[in-house]
């Protein structure tokens, strides 16, 4: 079902406080939801405001901290890792039922309470914003409803995707003290995610979609996050920052290698992405001659290089796209090591030994790819030499030759 269950609830408390519905007909319009929403109904339909009554602001309040004591006593009995769950999951006790009951009807109390579009209207809010509890409580609700794990997942994805967006609002309006908030649901979120996406994974539920997602959200959040970090935020709240970037990595590798091991081939081109992430922000950094950021890049460089052995590891286990990988692999250094080259012309001498590490490193991925081609006799249009870009100096040209094995072009047959 495309509606959110929060929207279609939202949606009918309108309709009834307008006079425009009842709670049958709302019923009747959602079938598949109908025992589901009902109660929820009923509640709305018995606590509506009279006409020209507005309700006071004891009752507005009341509200509120019913929402919010709920939203703590879930928090209370759910034990939330950190970044990834490695315990046993926990039974959903009577007591825990009966919280999550208990958000529901508060935020059904707060919906009614300030008025049939509140649901909407807490979809801007932010960490410190009156209708902020209202729209974590909508979040609960909708997991609430969710059916597989994999549907859990894909939400939780989503609260972490709206916990960056908050962090970005809140730094630009120069709330940084409230960043930790939104750093703190990242953080959660990103967890859930990931346990979720193992349940499914144990259950034997096919998980190459939610994977994937969460493979190239968390690429998207780490450039985000990052510049934050690097060009936005004070100082008291890079700490922040950088913990949302530890969470958003780690969620990264973990959905990389549940990938890895259904889809190989679009593992390791989502890992590539992320070098080439890597690489262009050493460009950026290098250009603002910010030397320790540019080799903090480098290294991170290095680090998914490293990740890409383990998915081609995976790969060769699976007997599954083995081939293409180490030609994705093959072909992407090139474009890699144009971009170093471009790194090492601008900067001083003294940061130049990084970017030869890091030419060594994608020359070294070239080679084993290239080996495991040759043996499989698939290097097809893979060069026998790689070319090293124009402009490197003659003297890390010639270290990085003696990293490359000579190799004889494959003829006839051995071509696919």
């Amino acid at each position: 079902m495309s509606n959110k269950i929060e929207d279609i609830l939202a949606q009918c408390i309108e309709d009834i406080r307008a006079g425009r519905s009842n709670v049958e007909d709302c019923l009747a319009k959602y079938p598949s939801i109908s025992k589901q929403l009902e109660p929820l109904l009923r509640i709305a339909f018995e606590i509506r405001e009279p006409p020209n009554v507005k309700p006071s602001t004891a009752f507005k309040v009341r509200a509120r901290v019913q929402l919010m004591e709920q939203i703590h006593a879930m928090r209370g009995v759910t034990k939330w890792p950190w970044f990834r769950y490695t315990g046993q999951v926990k039974p959903i006790t009577y007591k825990r039922r009966f919280n999550m009951i208990g958000i529901i009807v508060a935020t059904v109390l707060a919906v009614s309470a300030l008025g049939g579009g509140t649901v909407y209207a807490s979809q801007d809010s932010l960490p410190g914003d009156v209708l902020y509890p209202v729209k974590l409580g909508t979040e609960h609700v909708r997991v609430a409803f969710a059916g597989s794990d994999t549907d859990k997942a894909e939400l939780y994805l989503t609260f972490a995707n709206s916990r960056v967006e908050e962090m970005t609002a809140l730094a630009e309006k120069e709330r940084p003290e409230k960043i930790d908030i939104a750093v703190n649901g990242y953080d959660k979120a990103m967890a859930m995610a990931i346990e979720k996406m193992e349940e499914a994974s144990g259950k034997g539920l096919g998980i190459a979609d939610i994977s994937e997602s969460v493979g190239e959200a968390t690429l998207k959040h780490l450039d985000v996050l990052e510049f934050l970090r690097d060009n936005i935020v004070p100082a008291e709240a890079v700490p922040g920052i950088q913990t949302a970037i530890d969470a958003s990595q780690t969620g990264y590798e973990n959905a990389i290698l549940a990938l890895a091991g259904e889809n190989p081939v679009r593992a390791m081109e989502i890992n590539l992405g992320a070098m080439e992430g890597r690489l262009n922000r050493a460009k950026a950094k290098a250009e603002e001659n910010d030397i320790e950021a540019m080799e903090a890049a480098l290294t991170e460089f290095g680090e998914s290089s490293e990740f890409g052995e383990i998915i081609s590891q995976i790969a060769q286990g699976l007997g599954e796209g083995t081939t293409t990988v180490e030609q994705l692999v093959a072909e992407a250094t090139s474009i890699h090591l144009t971009v170093l080259g471009e790194v090492l012309a601008i900067v001083p001498q003294e940061a130049q030994e990084a970017i030869e590490s890091a030419m060594a490193v994608s020359v070294e991925g070239y080679e084993r790819a290239a080996e495991a081609l040759e043996e499989a006799g698939a290097l097809g249009d893979i060069p026998a030499e790689l070319p090293i870009p124009e402009g490197i100096p003659d003297e890390v040209k010639d270290k990085l030759d003696k990293l490359l094995k000579p190799r004889v072009p494959p003829q006839g047959d051995d071509l696919e």
